[in-house]
């Protein structure tokens, strides 16, 4: 079945103990909709948990912060052998590593983009394609995370993204092209010939205005309409977003993590294009 992410859902397998996390990594993403998160168990090579927690009460009754839900959650105040936190953000700005120094990493970040002066700029290594992503974590999200996980870096959804094309595009000169959606924003990512060609983010909190910017971005680069555009993030299948792509597209297709650990049977039904980025994160390293 597929659920939405505007409601609480949990699904773990019958195998899950509490008691056994130091055998257990744990993913976490933080985002507008809420707060999302899969046990993997390293002895069964499987995830064998995945529970969502919307940000926003049932019944219009207001909404909870992150840091909430990380205190109510009795799996969250485990320990793990290790935690991946990913915290999607619309503004970013890719460095070549090449080129990258770390004492200028603020100054990289506010050329392209306006913020706080006491903002946090975090970086993250991209093996692929050999480069550096800078953002800014929401200062609420970057709070909740520091005092139950002190000392981890969060990371940009670029990361787990990219690793996921990478691995697409490893038997393949092809072109690949990919939409992720967030609640209000959308990252789309073109590798050619084993490289990235092209990513970006738009702010776009009206879904159906994706495919009005992957158009634009494909026309561009003179895409072809036949081309297979693949899809993930909080995108429904057959829901406006969806048929707004079907509407200019011809090949659209919901993309499934490539990754080498397993799914318990619970997982079997769900849609796993939703937590693309969730279940590749332990695939980064």
């Amino acid at each position: 079945m597929t659920q939405s992410q505007i409601h609480s859902m949990e699904l773990f397998d019958e195998t899950l103990d509490i008691n056994a996390t130091e055998n257990y990594d744990l993913s976490l993403e933080l985002s507008e909709e809420g707060l999302s998160m899969a046990v993997l168990d390293l002895l069964r090579g499987k995830y064998v948990l995945l529970r969502h927690y919307p940000l926003a009460l049932p019944e219009g009754n207001g909404q909870r912060t992150h840091a909430e839900i990380i205190r109510s959650d009795d799996f969250l105040r485990k320990h793990y052998r290790k935690v991946y936190i990913i915290a999607p953000s619309p503004h970013f700005t890719l460095v070549p590593s090449a080129v990258f120094d770390p004492s200028l990493r603020d100054d990289y970040f506010r050329f392209s983009h306006s913020t706080a002066p006491d903002s946090k700029i975090t970086a993250n290594n991209l093996p692929f394609p050999g480069a550096m992503v800078l953002f800014a974590p929401e200062r609420g999200v970057e709070e909740a995370t520091s005092s139950c996980w002190p000392g981890i870096i969060l990371w940009h959804q670029t990361k787990p993204l990219l690793q996921h094309i990478s691995t697409a595009c490893r038997s393949s000169e092809d072109r690949y092209i990919h939409l992720h959606y967030e609640k209000s924003f959308i990252t789309i990512i073109i590798a050619e010939k084993r490289s990235l060609a092209y990513c970006n983010s738009f702010v776009c909190p009206d879904a159906s205005d994706a495919g009005y910017y992957l158009f634009n971005v494909l026309e561009s680069r003179g895409v072809k309409r036949d081309e297979t555009i693949h899809l993930s993030g909080s995108v429904e299948p057959y829901s406006e977003a969806h048929l707004a792509i079907l509407n200019f597209a011809e090949n659209v297709k919901f993309a499934s993590p490539m990754i080498r650990h397993g799914f318990s049977y619970v997982m079997h039904e769900i849609a796993r294009h939703r937590w693309l980025n969730l279940f590749t994160a332990a695939s980064c390293e």
